[in-house]
């Protein structure tokens, strides 16, 4: 498996890449020339990578995270050479280009994952299999194949499929034509300048200069006032010539529209916000960088971290066991804010003091006074008081008790109501 990866020049169907209608050659490599491009990749693959990775399982329908000591290491160390970090941005950068990714798993004598690589995924060819039992056929930077693998030894996460196909489309192939344009209008802007900004244009001469003199005070001038560096210069022509200017200004010319919506096109390629990689857009979407940041995370990362929690989880993991990159970090709020949502998840009794403290990176209250959980007296269950002032019909009311004649009157109690004496009234 040695000598899987040296660079990204290779592309599967020419090996040089693609021309594009614009004249210039569209790469893996190339493309990353482009700053939209690289700005894209970098901020989706940095974003992915430097999420936590969580361990889980459902016991009885919850939710319980394993023991860190209890996870494979492959979770925190995906293989001894790379950290967490490396290899997850590998994963994600071989999805935004190619749009596939190949996890070589590397398993014990039990069977059991015991580390995970990333293969450069233009290495790897799809040998499709009737039932979708694919096998795979890995090569060098060579072309010399290096063995043919099946399903547990190989983890293909594709990125967009069409139907019918089990390799994914890259996003570089299918934006090649936009690419291009972008990578052109840079360099034309480069040669706008290094060839002059103001001293551009004709010199017409009153006479008939031989070619010879004509080539001559071309070169003359050009070497004078070409570049950068002699723009702005004092021009001084002789033999009655005098110099016509026709060169357009950038704005004249759409240059700086062009590299505008270049860098927009590639912004809705990979889904990100066009104010995050053009400065002159501002955002119209949240009232809050904490909404900005929640919307980047539902609609550019959510896709790509889904596909790979189901691929693993699905394909690595037994049982009811997954793993979940912790997006909590990238949405966690201000202070105040935190502080507030807790206070009313506390008094509510859905979360304990240690389930809170667990968020903001802190030790359990000790004796185990952190798992309690509270609820205010105040509250009841709706119907309750309406059960307990209505009387119940089937028991009969108390009656008053009555005096028995036959019992001994200094043992009798008096009854609870007393009657009025008739004679003491007539009297």
């Amino acid at each position: 498996m040695s000598g899987l990866a040296s660079s990204w020049d290779r592309d599967v169907e020419s090996g040089v890449g693609f021309r594009t209608m614009s004249g210039r050659k569209v790469t893996r490599h190339t493309s990353l020339q482009m700053v939209s491009v690289y700005a894209c990749q970098s901020l989706i693959a940095d974003a992915v990578a430097s999420l936590p990775v969580e361990h889980y399982t459902k016991i009885s329908g919850r939710k319980e995270s394993f023991d860190p000591n209890r996870s494979p290491r492959w979770v925190r160390q995906p293989n001894p050479f790379q950290t967490s970090y490396e290899f997850w941005f590998r994963v994600i950068v071989s999805l935004l280009t190619d749009g596939n990714a190949f996890l070589y798993t590397m398993r014990n004598e039990r069977g059991e994952v015991a580390a995970l690589y990333c293969l450069h995924p233009q290495y790897v060819s799809i040998l499709d299999g009737p039932l979708g039992d694919n096998r795979y056929e890995v090569s060098d930077d060579q072309g010399a194949v290096q063995g043919v693998f099946d399903r547990s030894q190989i983890l293909h996460i594709p990125a967009f499929t069409v139907p019918g196909a089990s390799r994914g489309v890259s996003p570089i192939d299918m934006a090649r034509e936009a690419i291009g344009l972008g990578l052109v209008a840079e360099e034309f802007g480069s040669r706008f300048f290094e060839q002059g900004t103001t001293m551009a244009g004709v010199i017409e001469h009153p006479g008939t200069p031989r070619p010879d003199e004509a080539r001559l005070l071309r070169d003359m001038f050009r070497k004078t006032h070409s570049g950068v560096k002699n723009s702005h210069s004092v021009g001084v022509l002789t033999g009655g010539a005098s110099f016509k200017p026709i060169s357009l200004s950038p704005e004249q010319a759409q240059f700086l529209e062009t590299r505008r919506f270049q860098k927009a096109e590639i912004a809705l390629l990979y889904r990100v916000p066009a104010y995050l990689v053009d400065s002159s857009v501002s955002s119209t979407w949240g009232t809050g960088i904490e909404e900005q940041n929640k919307f980047f995370v539902d609609q550019t990362l959510m896709p790509w971290i889904v596909r790979i929690e189901q691929a693993v989880s699905t394909f690595l993991l037994p049982g009811l066991q997954y793993i979940r990159f912790n997006v909590d970090a990238r949405l966690r709020a201000k202070t105040k804010d935190r502080y507030e949502s807790y206070q009313v998840a506390l008094n509510n009794g859905f979360l304990n003091a240690d389930e809170i403290r667990a968020m903001e990176d802190l030790a359990p209250l000790p004796k185990k006074l952190g798992q309690r959980y509270y609820r205010p007296l105040n509250l009841g269950v709706v119907g309750d008081d309406e059960k307990k002032e209505q009387p119940n019909p089937a028991v009969a009311p108390a009656l008053p008790a009555v005096p028995d004649p036959n019992a001994d009157p200094t043992t009798q109690q008096a009854p609870d109501v007393t009657e009025k004496d008739d004679n003491a009234d007539r009297t």
